[in-house]
C-alpha cells in the first residue's frame, strides 16, 4: 500500500483522498436532497388539489 516515509507523503495523500471523497459525498447528498424536496412539493400540490376537488364534487 503505502511505504512510510520521513516527510508524511503517504499521510498528507490520504489527507487529499478521504478529503476529496467526503466533498463528493457532500454534493451528492445536497443533489439528492434537492431531489427529495421537490419531489415531496410536488406530491403536496398534488394530493391538495386532488382532496379539494373531491371536496368540491360532494
Amino acid at each position: 500500500m503505502f511505504r512510510i516515509d520521513n516527510k508524511g507523503q503517504g499521510s498528507a495523500e490520504m489527507i487529499l483522498i478521504v478529503g476529496g471523497l467526503l466533498v463528493i459525498i457532500l454534493f451528492v447528498a445536497s443533489y439528492i436532497t434537492d431531489i427529495t424536496n421537490t419531489t415531496q412539493k410536488s406530491f403536496k400540490t398534488l394530493i391538495t388539489q386532488e382532496r379539494d376537488f373531491l371536496i368540491n364534487k360532494i
